[in-house]
């Protein structure tokens, strides 16, 4: 192809209009990375969500079919952003929320978002050569396309299987072919993750071990027959992180920058957060966790396993937002033990940076992770993460039980409480010794830009035109 292609990224929240987690920071900083490949033109599509404050120009508005009626799409662009156009699919009844995502009618929200992407393709002279979609509630779009678009190929990235999205077959009753319904699950819910598996040209997964994962029953909340289908087409491609971005060097929030040739500064971090918060600066190891408060994260595990260990030989900070049950119980703990353990539950972007600075030591006990982003945030900062070896973290995360001077962090043998405690008190006898030093500089060699992935995208991209 003598010309750029043409991308078309299209997800349910991208930072810093509207996140909520991983899903968005990816928005953010993949289609950047991809820019600086001089071969791709990248072009993006998010809801307008009630959080979006940017400026914005109106390019125009249009109805979508939404059986039995109608519902208007205002179809706006971010007036301010030069390096990547970002259009936002408009309807306040859909979207004018105050979060992202968590209510009834999410398959709706979610179905006009779909419907409207095709809809807005009509009108706007910006046409694509591949559409790239994310997640649940872009999965429509790939049969939609496939069936408006044919010659427009998709590219469909699951981030987390386990969520899915759905709506009412008798919803799409007119919009489908009957063998489009049942495939998709008729007479019951129809499953946005499944269309996107099913209708979508190539799939791919947020790293190779997860790639990997949900070819299992176990793995694959039900999906793994339809991804069998697709192995030929299915490759796990890791995420990366905006590098300039996480810089302990260069980040402008912490008060002591550092990089991996002298770390020396990080202490000072250390001693100023303990003084912040209001914990002894003693010399036991600070230990991380920037988390959303749910189950899967491993909350529960972290609080049975503190049951097991010599509470004055480390210091755990826990920063995340959540399930307020798991905020009472981690509230609880921290008053507990004032000088051991902080829970705050007010996160930033600055105040995580702030931590991930300060910290020694990373937990991130995930039930599943598909990539992880936060391990590769805290390596990026010479925090050593303790892990369970599943999807990304074992991808990103080495414990090399033969070779220490190749590991990186340590490992849980289960994921279970008392394998999470022997893992805790095996970093923090770790800490104490010599060898502490080469965990840190492995954490900040590892390459977590997207200089490779990207790379990888791209020969796809090129690959998938070729055979069109």
């Amino acid at each position: 192809m003598n010309r750029k292609i043409k991308i078309l990224y299209i997800a349910a929240e991208i930072s810093p209009y509207a996140s909520s987690g991983g899903l968005g920071e990816v928005g953010r900083s993949f289609p950047s990375a991809l820019l600086e490949m001089a071969e791709v033109e990248v072009t993006r599509v998010m809801p307008l969500h009630k959080a979006v404050s940017s400026k914005m120009n109106y390019v125009t508005d249009f109805p979508v079919s939404m059986e039995p009626g109608f519902e208007t799409c205002v179809l706006k662009k971010d007036a301010d952003n030069k390096e990547i156009a970002t259009y936002f699919i408009g309807n306040d009844r859909y979207f004018c929320r105050d979060n992202i995502y968590g209510y009834e009618d999410d398959g709706f929200r979610y179905f006009f978002f779909c419907r409207a992407v095709v809809e807005m393709l009509k009108r706007i002279a910006y046409q694509p050569d591949i559409i790239h979609l994310n997640d649940w509630h872009t999965g429509f779009l790939a049969l939609l396309i496939k069936k408006e678009f044919p010659k427009i190929k998709t590219v469909y990235t699951i981030h987390n299987i386990s969520y899915q999205g759905y709506i009412p077959a008798s919803f799409l009753e007119g919009i489908l072919s009957e063998s489009e319904l049942c495939q998709l699950g008729w007479p019951q819910w129809l499953n946005f993750m499944k269309a996107g598996i099913i209708y979508s040209d190539f799939l791919t997964t947020v790293s190779s071990g997860y790639c990997r994962e949900i070819r299992q029953p176990e793995f694959s909340c039900g999906m793994s027959f339809y991804i069998e289908q697709r192995t030929n087409d299915m490759v796990g491609i890791l995420d990366g992180i905006d590098t300039d971005c996480y810089d302990p060097g260069h980040d402008g929030i912490l008060t002591y920058p550092y990089n991996e040739g002298n770390t020396s500064q990080k202490q000072k971090n250390r001693t100023e957060l303990r003084l912040a918060y209001g914990l002894p600066n003693t010399h036991v190891p600070l230990i991380a966790m920037i988390t959303r408060l749910e189950y899967s994260k491993g909350i529960e595990i972290v609080l049975s396993a503190l049951k097991r260990m010599d509470m004055n030989t480390f210091q755990l900070f826990i920063l995340g937002t959540g399930n307020p049950y798991y905020q009472g119980l981690l509230a609880g703990i921290a008053a507990e033990y004032p000088d051991s353990i902080i829970a705050d539950f007010n996160y930033t972007s600055s105040s995580a940076k702030k931590i991930y600075g300060a910290a020694d030591i990373y937990l991130m006990p995930s039930q599943n992770e598909p990539c992880g982003l936060g391990q590769l945030y805290a390596m990026r900062y010479g925090a050593v993460p303790i892990v369970n070896p599943v999807g990304g973290l074992k991808c990103t995360v080495i414990e090399d039980k033969d070779d220490w001077k190749k590991s990186s962090g340590f490992y849980m043998e289960e994921w279970s409480e008392e394998s999470l405690a022997i893992a805790l008190k095996r970093a923090i006898k770790t800490y104490h010794t010599l060898d502490w030093e080469n965990y840190i500089i492995n954490c900040m060699r590892f390459d977590s830009s997207w200089k490779s992935s990207v790379s990888e995208y791209l020969a796809l991209y090129k690959k998938m035109l070729m055979g069109s």
